[in-house]
């Protein structure tokens, strides 16, 4: 079971640090059978683990999320209140994540309309799903104010 434990921890840090040395450890451990520096590398295990705690370093939302490089132009999905289809917008606000509400221009008219962003992507100039200059920017995110309805 130890084992078990040690490979489990190497392997997290392995993958978390990109560390390109590996030690392969078999076998079952007493104290006297950890390696010299074991102390040291549960020490450094332990303040991660403490800082960031466990939820985060084991949820999708956190370590799948990519971030932003340089100039990237940030595209997002959103639907509409029927919700068959998503139409990209240009997001000026990295603030703005999957889940929120924002004001967006819709139509020929280009009047205003909340929709839902229903997925975030970073894309280089070059690399832009839809040419920039034909694809309408989000107006601004929702505040609680847009969603008050008159009280009956």
């Amino acid at each position: 079971m130890d084992f078990l434990i040690a490979h489990a921890l190497m392997v997290l840090c392995h993958s978390l640090f990109k560390v390109v040395i590996e030690k392969v450890i078999q076998g079952t451990y007493d104290k006297k059978g950890l390696p010299d520096d074991w102390a040291e590398f549960m020490e450094s295990v332990f303040d991660f683990m403490t800082f960031y705690g466990w939820g985060e370093i084991m949820n999708p939302a956190v370590y799948g999320k990519v971030r932003r490089c340089g100039n990237d132009i940030i595209y997002c999905s959103v639907t509409f209140d029927e919700g068959y289809k998503s139409y990209y917008y240009i997001a000026d606000d990295d603030s703005i994540e999957v889940g929120d509400y924002v004001i967006v221009p819709a139509g020929k008219d280009n009047h205003e309309a909340t929709v839902e962003v229903v997925k975030k992507e970073y894309f280089a100039a070059d690399e832009v799903p839809l040419p920039m200059e034909k694809t309408k920017h989000i107006i601004r995110k929702c505040t609680k104010d847009d969603f008050d309805l008159p009280k009956e």
